[in-house]
């Protein structure tokens, strides 16, 4: 396969640049990113952005490195920065390519000068590396590299009226501590034979700097970041500088930074070799590669997936939605298990309610009213993937995940009916299914009663635990297992299908007598699920009503695009754009649901699959590189929106690519 390339006309303006984006991560969380021109568009932007002890935010530390190269009695500025009046410095017009394997690389030529700059993240600590590689040279050059400071939260731009105060000391002569708004980060210095690097402490603000991806949204606010002063080499063809960017302290020898660059290029190939995919599809590599940002699998930290980036967050919806195709068909069934069991730990030290999410401080948070359904799905598929030791050693905490849906709490949020088996979703406060949300007090969704995708759910989780029951000898629950889900099945049938309209109500709420028959995509996974509650002629029909109403190239709409209060494009007021999230955004993560189900209902059409996941290829070479983002416009020209690499959108296309698209 031929791995992320750019070339001069991919890169070679402005816009096109700052519509391209890298991103390295260290695994646990803290991470890098960028346009690969330099330009920050984002307020999340940053070579070294890292969460700090005892925090549950992320802080931009080093917001970016403007280099200058002095050759042929002149000076060339590498950078690009964003003003509110303009763009300058202008070093796009110097990048000739961009290369994404193993870590993303810039190469700029100015002339006869060819100078690499890549960037990665070692595993250990919590440090960004940016290596400067002069490859050719008609003789020496200057380099001098202002490292520029934010030190907020990633998701705080502030323009105080006095600026905050900044310091900063020199260690060394090849190093600078800086403090300020709280906290404090290091630049370090390390060059390639006799070179070395001199620090020179010459303070400057850089005002007025904007991140246009997030201006017109919150009213156009723009940055202040502050530099303490330049560090300057000089290099020669062949010669290599390492800047390091860090948390905490850090004194790294040539020999050791070059132990962490191979161990980190040996780390992000074995994610690939390792992969059980074989495909033929160009970006099945780089979305490998991808997966790493997402899956936390390493020594001393907490196994997990974080939701995407730049949202950094650990919730059990995308986890577990996530988890077959970023954990298993990458070939980390370890990690799997270890994130299952996290989750169930602290779902049977809540009484089988399954947490909604787990803060970085490990504390859960409760209410989402799926995520027990989705965990017994995660789990049904690692028993498929691994065998069913699973499925037996745990089958008593399954169990009591089961139980709780069964006897019902306002903690849970949801409750079976015992005449229908169906499950209730009780709308108690603090609790909330996926389409949950308001824009200024109004819900984005109004449901209540039965929820159609919690009782699909619901039927797969009765529907595997017969089988669990089975393995651990459990006769009799086997049995109650299989009652309630053939009476759910029939109660299913009976109260969602619509038929004027060959489609499933999105929610039924008898005791109101109320209904919603708006088309939107959770009926998808009522033939979509290892253990589908709807098949044969209507299980067809629902299927072709979704695929004429709610497909596009990148995703499932929320809404049928006929409906009355459809919004096809996150524009306009942030209200508004919140509104569009569920009123007509295409989330592909249940694309990924679409093309399973398209493929049991088509067995063997598998060029018809691969028509499905092709287009995100060109996705993959625009917004996060090697990424897929988390939902896109529902109309035309499928602008992408939220986070710009999504676990559940990358999980679940690594997901069919693994388990349904194999000839």
């Amino acid at each position: 396969m031929v791995p992320m390339y750019l070339g001069k006309a991919d890169v070679n303006t402005y816009d096109k640049g700052v519509d391209r984006e890298f991103l390295v991560s260290n695994g646990t969380g803290n991470y890098g990113s960028s346009t690969v021109i330099g330009a920050n568009t984002r307020w999340e932007h940053g070579l070294l952005v890292a969460r700090q002890r005892g925090s549950t935010r992320h802080t931009v530390l080093v917001s970016k490195l403007e280099e200058t190269i002095y050759a042929h009695n002149r000076q060339y500025r590498l950078s690009t920065n964003r003003y509110r009046d303009l763009v300058y410095p202008d070093g796009y017009r110097y990048l000739q390519e961009y290369q994404g394997t193993p870590f993303p690389s810039m190469l700029f030529v100015i002339h006869s000068i060819f100078l690499k700059k890549s960037i990665f993240m070692p595993q250990s600590g919590t440090s960004a590396i940016v290596k400067y590689e002069l490859l050719a040279a008609p003789g020496e050059i200057g380099v001098d590299i202002r490292p520029l400071f934010a030190h907020r939260a990633k998701d705080d731009v502030m323009e105080p009226v006095e600026k905050p105060a900044f310091d900063s000391s020199c260690p060394t002569d090849w190093s600078v501590a800086v403090s300020g708004r709280g906290h404090v980060s290091h630049v370090s210095f390390t060059a390639s034979g006799d070179l070395s690097a001199k620090w020179s402490a010459k303070p400057l603000w850089y005002e007025n700097v904007v991140y246009e991806k997030d201006e017109e949204a919150e009213g156009g606010l723009a940055d202040c970041l502050w530099s303490p002063g330049v560090g300057s080499v000089k290099l020669r063809k062949g010669d290599v500088l390492y800047v390091v960017l860090s948390q905490e302290p850090v004194s790294y020898s040539l020999e050791e930074i070059k132990l962490l660059e191979s161990e980190t290029v040996e780390r992000l190939g074995g994610i690939v070799r390792s992969a059980g995919i074989d495909s033929p599809y160009s970006g099945v590599q780089d979305m490998i590669q991808s997966s790493s940002h997402l899956v936390t699998a390493c020594e001393g930290a907490e196994p997990a997936i974080f939701s995407g980036f730049p949202s950094v967050q650990q919730r059990a919806r995308d986890t577990f939605v996530s988890m077959p195709g970023l954990a298993l068909a990458t070939g980390r069934a370890k990690a799997a298990r270890g994130i299952l069991d996290r989750w169930l730990g602290l779902a049977a030290a809540s009484g089988g309610i399954m947490p909604a999410s787990i803060a970085y401080c490990g504390e859960a948070a409760f209410g989402a009213v799926d995520a027990g359904l989705w965990f017994v799905y995660a789990a049904d598929k690692l028993c498929a993937h691994e065998g069913d030791e699973y499925a037996r050693t745990n089958y008593a905490k399954l169990a009591e995940i089961v139980k709780r849906y069964v006897e019902g709490s306002e903690k849970l949020g949801a409750a079976m009916d015992p005449e229908s088996k169906l499950i209730k979703y009780l709308g108690a406060p603090g609790t909330c299914h996926w389409m949950s949300g308001d824009a200024d007090g109004e819900p984005l969704v109004k449901r209540s009663g039965y929820l159609v995708e919690l009782n699909a759910l619901w039927y797969n989780a009765l529907s595997f635990m017969k089988k669990a029951a089975e393995l651990s000898g459990d006769a009799a629950g086997a049995k109650n297992y299989e009652s309630r889900a053939s009476e759910c099945r029939a109660s299913f049938e009976r109260v969602f299908w619509n038929k004027e309209k060959n489609y499933l109500f999105d929610w039924v709420d008898p005791s109101r007598g109320t209904s919603d028959d708006a088309i939107r995509p959770n009926a998808i996974l009522a033939v979509s699920l290892p253990y589908p509650v709807m098949s044969g002629e209507q299980g067809r029909a629902l299927f072709a009503t979704c695929w004429d109403e709610l497909y596009t190239t990148y995703g499932l709409r929320t809404l049928d695009p006929h409906h009355e209060k459809f919004k096809g494009r996150a524009e306009g007021r942030p209200d508004q754009k919140k509104k569009a999230r569920l009123r007509g955004m295409a989330w592909p993560w249940l694309l990924g649901q679409f093309i399973t189900a398209f493929m049991r209902f088509n067995p063997g059409s598998y060029e018809m699959g691969w028509s499905f996941v092709r287009p995100f290829t060109s996705h993959l070479r625009r917004g996060c590189l090697g990424g897929v983002a988390e939902y896109f416009d529902g109309m035309m020209p499928y602008i992408p929106n939220g986070d710009v690499l999504s676990a559940a959108s990358l999980g679940e296309l690594l997901r069919v690519i693994d388990e349904d698209l194999k000839a």
